[in-house]
């Protein structure tokens, strides 16, 4: 799943447009990649069980958040030191980021298609978007910003469309919904508290707290027990991969990118999730599903969009180029 990271100053430098793109659409490459691999992974050790959905989602976020930790020890050759006022913001985050959002995309995941997942995933923009704006008043409602939350919505409105009516399924859909609403809220509070604390310190820690909370709860749940065999293992080193990778070099475009010409990428998300769930499961593309991430994509675009440059700084820019 995608977890965005603040800007934490302007940070315009001379780092070619290309390391841009090429990172950023390997990062969203990598999103659009996990539903897949995480079906694959209930397929190939026969995870059917809740106990044995938490287990599994509960180990590979602890290890996610274990490597992101061995970056950010690596490169900024400092100690992990987890600072007294740190303790709420990471338990916070665990809760809402590790806990909350892939307790219950896990469980939907289970429940639904691979490409429904993926198209669910693209709300995630639009919660966060809501929930900054009216609840925080971290940004402004903009008539784009607003257009694209209605078309992006309407996106997921139409994969659920029928000949027979609306088909909605708590179990499945219902579980992807308050995962969104969860990764939402947490993305806001990673821009709060990362004011005063490194964003990839604060990661690491409430991945691996969250991914430890999971686990915990899981071996609580009656049929736990996950039969682990080689593929199933591949697979999990491949979705923690994911996470920490993905995250760390999302952090990095960030530091050397403005944030709206990265965040822009997750536009693309869904369609790549979209097209891994294709040719990884087999599941089918009709014109519904063409339609529905198109709209979401642009949804997204429209949320992600740049302001456009004043005068001055095009100016200096031309100046400076």
């Amino acid at each position: 799943m995608q977890h965005e990271l603040p800007e934490e100053k302007e940070n315009r430098t001379t780092t070619p447009q290309w390391i841009l793109w090429v990172g950023a659409t390997f990062c969203c490459m990598l999103w659009g990649l996990a539903p897949a691999l995480i079906k694959v992974g209930y397929a190939q050790m026969g995870i059917e069980t809740t106990g044995q959905i938490v287990v599994f989602a509960g180990t590979r976020f602890f290890l996610s958040g274990l490597l992101v930790l061995a970056y950010y020890r690596l490169s900024s050759h400092q100690k992990i030191r987890i600072r007294k006022s740190e303790i709420r913001p990471i338990l916070l985050l665990a809760l809402f980021q590790t806990f909350g959002q892939y307790f219950f995309f896990y469980m939907g995941a289970a429940n639904a298609s691979g490409i429904m997942t993926s198209i669910f995933t693209a709300t995630n923009a639009m919660f966060a978007l809501l929930i900054s704006a009216c609840l925080f008043h971290l940004e402004k409602l903009t008539l784009l910003k607003v257009a694209g939350c209605v078309i992006g919505f309407l996106g997921v409105v139409l994969m659920n469309f029928s000949p027979t009516g609306m088909t909605f399924s708590l179990q499945g859909e219902g579980m992807l919904l308050c995962s969104s609403i969860c990764s939402a809220c947490s993305a806001v509070l990673i821009k709060v508290f990362s004011k005063d604390s490194s964003p990839v310190l604060l990661s690491g820690a409430q991945f691996t707290i969250g991914g430890l909370a999971l686990i915990l709860f899981g071996f609580c749940l009656p049929d736990h027990t996950v039969a682990w065999n080689g593929g199933g293992m591949l697979v999990l080193l491949m979705l923690s991969l994911i996470s920490a990778g993905a995250y760390t070099i999302w952090g990095i475009l960030l530091s050397k990118f403005p944030v709206s010409s990265v965040s822009v990428f997750s536009c693309t998300n869904g369609i790549f999730g979209i097209l891994f769930s294709a040719m990884i499961l087999g599941e089918s593309l009709t014109i519904k599903v063409f339609y529905a991430a198109i709209l979401t994509s642009l949804g997204v675009l429209m949320i992600n969009a740049a302001k456009p440059e004043g005068k001055k700084h095009r100016k200096q820019k031309a100046v400076n180029g």
